[in-house]
């Protein structure tokens, strides 16, 4: 996300009557309700980004998406620092990092992932009204009564508790506010995969916040992800055939990852979002420092990573007797990655570098134990 305040100069000199010159022209406003049938985050973020880059002046654009197990950073934390990336690995939970700030969360098929995005050129983001349109659908179709609680929060009239949050962004050529619906989340997951020890790391990065949440299925269970789009979608074209002026125009749109291969700046978006150095980079320096006891004496490992999490410095502390596994150790670590893959296939070579079986035991048993701290 494009920080507002780098823009603001652009929207206080961006004359209104030009706006309303734009906006006012010939062409009719094109409202596309777009919806994207695929749960894979990082096709959904890339097409976001898309979509936010292609808009044309006469459009405005509702995209409704859904994404299957993962965890989303914000562009400065520390993956290291806020998941346990561990157990996201074994249990295929994949992490991703937006281009935005904020914190760390967790998303599955019990969330339903909308997007209101405008033009910069003719319109301005009415972040009120977007709320307004979600709390209609909520109220008329559900009998579930919430309130817009402060900038980014919707919560319960009745208690506060939050159920969507959400944020914005500006650019020269588009404004953007999405956001998540708590539906039917694995709330337990959350506990799982999200890290809110705060010791666990030394680090320079931005700190997550578990806000008090529910799902909406508590209070209404007949809520469906397909169902509640639906009337996002109804909600949304009645409001703007109220404010339109002019002739209205609309059209309802798919997309799957089968346009990758046809639209080379969406595929582009979607390489760079599911790439490991964006995901696992762009973060603070940080050190790690673990202990454990075995049988055949006590490791202490300390990580040190200058910035994108690579491994610059792995200081490997031991009272084994065995000194040629704790320099294999060293020696293969260093310079990695420090992902799960990474260090396994590490630690699969310091394996093979070893000559006895004792030794190779030794690596399988810190293989199982640092994994577990990643």
């Amino acid at each position: 996300m494009l920080s507002f305040r780098r823009y603001m100069p652009f929207y206080r000199t961006f004359s209104t009557s030009l706006r309303r010159h734009l906006s006012e022209s010939s062409s009719p406003i094109h409202h596309r309700i777009i919806y994207s049938t695929s749960n894979n985050i990082w096709f959904n973020l890339a097409t976001e980004e898309w979509l936010s880059n292609t808009i044309k002046p006469n459009e405005q654009i509702l995209f409704l998406w859904q994404n299957d197990r993962c965890v989303i950073i914000g562009r400065n934390q520390n993956p290291w620092k806020e998941c346990f990336l561990e157990r996201m690995h074994n249990d295929n939970v994949l992490l991703a990092r937006r281009r935005s700030g904020g914190g760390a969360v967790y998303q599955d098929l019990g969330n339903t992932c909308f997007t209101f995005l405008v033009s910069a050129l003719t319109h301005q983001i009415d972040k009120n009204a977007n709320s307004n349109i979600i709390l209609n659908v909520l109220k008329n179709v559900y009998s579930i009564d919430g309130k817009i609680m402060g900038r980014n929060d919707l919560v319960l009239s009745s208690d506060g508790r939050k159920f969507s949050g959400s944020a914005y962004q500006y650019t020269r050529t588009s404004a953007l506010h999405h956001g998540t619906l708590l539906l039917n989340v694995d709330l337990n997951a959350m506990k799982r995969y999200l890290n809110p020890n705060k010791e666990k790391l030394k680090s320079k990065g931005v700190d997550s916040i578990q806000a008090r949440v529910i799902n909406l299925t508590e209070i209404n269970s007949s809520i469906k992800h397909q169902d509640i789009c639906t009337a996002l979608e109804n909600e949304y074209i009645k409001y703007h055939q109220k404010q339109s002026s002019s002739s209205f125009m609309k059209t309802t749109e798919y997309l799957s990852p089968i346009v990758l291969d046809k639209i080379t700046d969406l595929n582009n978006s979607y390489k760079m979002y599911s790439d490991e150095k964006w995901r696992y980079g762009q973060t603070f320096s940080f050190n790690h420092e673990i202990e454990k006891r075995f049988q055949w004496g006590t490791v202490n490992i300390c990580i040190s990573s200058e910035r994108n999490g690579i491994i610059d410095t792995c200081e490997i502390y031991s009272d084994s007797l065995f000194v040629n596994v704790i320099d294999e150790l060293k020696r293969n670590i260093s310079g990695q990655m420090y992902t799960v893959e990474s260090i396994k296939t590490a630690l699969m070579k310091a394996k093979e570098n070893v000559e006895s079986q004792q030794e190779k035991e030794m690596i399988d048993d810190i293989q199982a134990w640092i994994l577990t701290h990643i």
